[in-house]
């Protein structure tokens, strides 16, 4: 083990402080007990934010979507579900639009010719259609 302040292995303990391990040699703990200054290296990743616990009730069938959609990190799946719903209006455009066809035809295995097909096609539903339009289309299609 080596020291998390220093790096030093000579005579090196680990102990918990304020909820978190740390791992300190012979003089490091000599300086810390002194009162002189130390300052512990981080260890772990860095801490996204404060946490809260929180309660959620949801029907079965949306626990078993969450859960899908979640792919074994429900705190990840909800921070991003939270960042998108604080997107303003202006975060979106036609290229945000022609972004998420891309990535979509990509993942569908479309070719590089295919693609750019799709991509000049919606240009000119962009410039036909009114987004009401583009809305009502995907509201009352059966997909």
């Amino acid at each position: 083990m080596n020291c998390t302040n220093c790096g030093r292995t000579n005579d090196v303990i680990d102990f918990i402080s304020k909820g978190e391990r740390i791992v300190l040699c012979a003089n490091c703990r000599y300086k810390l007990a002194s009162g002189q200054q130390i300052v512990v290296k981080q260890i772990g990743r860095p801490s996204l934010g404060v946490t809260k616990k929180v309660s959620l009730t949801l029907p079965e069938a949306l626990w078993e979507h969450f859960d899908g959609e979640a792919n074994g990190n429900r705190s990840e799946y909800l921070r991003k579900l939270l960042e998108r719903d604080q997107w303003s209006q202006s975060d979106w455009s036609n290229n945000a639009a022609q972004g998420y066809a891309i990535f979509a035809a990509k993942e569908l295995g479309y070719s590089d010719e295919q693609i750019s097909k799709l991509v000049r096609a919606m240009y000119r539903a962009f410039d036909f259609k009114t987004i009401d339009e583009a809305k009502a289309a995907y509201n009352e299609s059966p997909y």
